[in-house]
């Protein structure tokens, strides 16, 4: 038998009645023959309408599993206009066939059957670190249709799990419970999720059908799910200083190279189920080597040393576990001292004499004149001499530092040498 479809811009079929209306127009996923699958939800008052722009004269057929099969609709069931045609007292179970003058259009009417959802449960085979598999059981009837040929095909419903987990906010710098959504069309398979990060509560609900008709069914687990899976989004933040005459200073907050002694605070961000945090800080960038290990929340330590470190975080719960990593580099040590400096006669420009330096851990500077008084002394290669002593200035001439420093690399530097103090 041929079916010949006109075109969907001038003819299509729509219906109506039931609980709440209007069926559900079920989406076919291959050729069956037909126009159109209805579901209906109760049958009261149900119609199916074929609309033409071509006035005809229509005549309706109906069957139940093949088309061949097909018997006349009684003609008081028909209403006929000079654009539309309308079949009352339809029965679910069946497919409607509508003819005129060769051309002929299908419909099949299927009845809703609902679902009862009755357990949860988990499997736990796998790596529940990572993968949560659960298993929703159901009582329900299939819904089949029968294509023009008399092939069955069953319905694909559509059943929703929903949870919560934890997602990272980088503008808050935390957790943040979000809910999630699975939707799944066989329940005889395990239900595969991404393992939670915080506790939670299962919920199926469903399928699309109900959910149309307002009448979705939904089942809770009683039993709240205590998060295993774990989570760290660690983070820096350097200890920034401003000194102009530093040099590779850390200049930037992302920043993870440069003068030493670097200050960085690390910050774990755990998920909620972490208990126990490590972090190690290796003197190579490879693991390799000594290392000290400690076992806060968060840390804040000072690089001394030259060089690439390697730093990890581990966090845990016993069960499972998540690591970040840095690799702060320091900077290989530099001292470098003016030979004069203009105090007063250009305010803000080479005001005072300061060494040019990086990665010094320790220092002491000492200023005297030609007799040997001491006039100024420091112990921080970032400060200076303004060229006073007790407060006033003293005259333009030639005076002498000392300076002892040592840097992250190890070097030891002993400098001395005359500064010309010029007006």
């Amino acid at each position: 038998m041929v079916f010949l479809i006109s075109n969907a811009s001038l003819a299509q079929f729509s219906a109506s009645g039931g609980v709440n209306g209007a069926p559900y127009v079920y989406t076919q996923t291959a050729s069956t023959g037909f126009d159109t699958v209805f579901v209906f939800n109760g049958i009261a008052n149900a119609k199916l309408i074929y609309n033409t722009s071509t006035p005809s004269d229509w005549t309706w057929y109906k069957f139940e599993k093949d088309s061949s099969s097909q018997v006349l609709v009684p003609a008081m069931d028909v209403q006929i206009t000079s654009t539309e045609t309308v079949l009352n007292n339809i029965q679910t179970g069946f497919g409607y066939i509508v003819k005129s003058r060769g051309s002929e259009h299908s419909v099949y009417v299927v009845s809703y059957s609902p679902v009862d959802y009755n357990e949860i449960s988990f499997v736990t085979d796998g790596d529940i670190c990572n993968t949560m598999t659960l298993k929703v059981s159901a009582l329900f009837d299939e819904m089949y249709y029968y294509t023009v040929s008399g092939d069955p095909k069953k319905l694909e419903r559509k059943h929703t799990l929903t949870w919560n987990t934890s997602e990272w906010d980088a503008t808050d710098k935390a957790y943040k419970d979000q809910l999630m959504t699975s939707t799944s069309s066989n329940l005889a398979y395990n239900w595969s999720i991404t393992a939670p990060l915080t506790d939670t509560y299962f919920t199926v609900s469903g399928d699309q059908f109900a959910d149309f008709f307002g009448s979705t069914t939904r089942f809770q687990d009683t039993t709240q799910y205590a998060a295993v899976a774990v989570k760290t989004n660690a983070q820096t933040e350097m200890i920034l200083r401003t000194a102009d005459n530093e040099l590779e200073k850390i200049s930037t907050s992302g920043d993870l190279s440069g003068s030493a002694p670097l200050n960085i605070q690390f910050y774990s961000h755990p998920s909620n189920a972490v208990t126990f945090y490590e972090w190690y800080i290796y003197e190579s960038a490879d693991a390799n080597g000594n290392y000290k290990r400690y076992t806060d929340e968060n840390l804040l330590h000072s690089f001394q040393e030259t060089g690439t470190f390697l730093v990890k975080l581990f966090v845990s719960n016993g069960s499972c576990k998540d690591s970040a990593s840095f690799t702060p580099k320091i900077s290989e040590s530099f001292i470098d001292c003016p030979n004069f400096f203009t105090p007063r006669s250009s305010p803000g420009d080479n005001d005072e004499f300061r060494v040019a330096y990086k990665s010094i851990v320790s220092f002491k500077g000492v200023i005297v004149n030609r007799w040997g008084n001491t006039l100024f002394q420091w112990s921080d290669p970032a400060l200076g001499w303004d060229g006073t002593f007790k407060g006033k200035a003293v005259s333009p001439g030639v005076y002498f530092y000392l300076i002892e420093a040592k840097g992250s690399d190890g070097i030891v530097y002993k400098k001395k040498g005359d500064i010309n103090l010029l007006e």
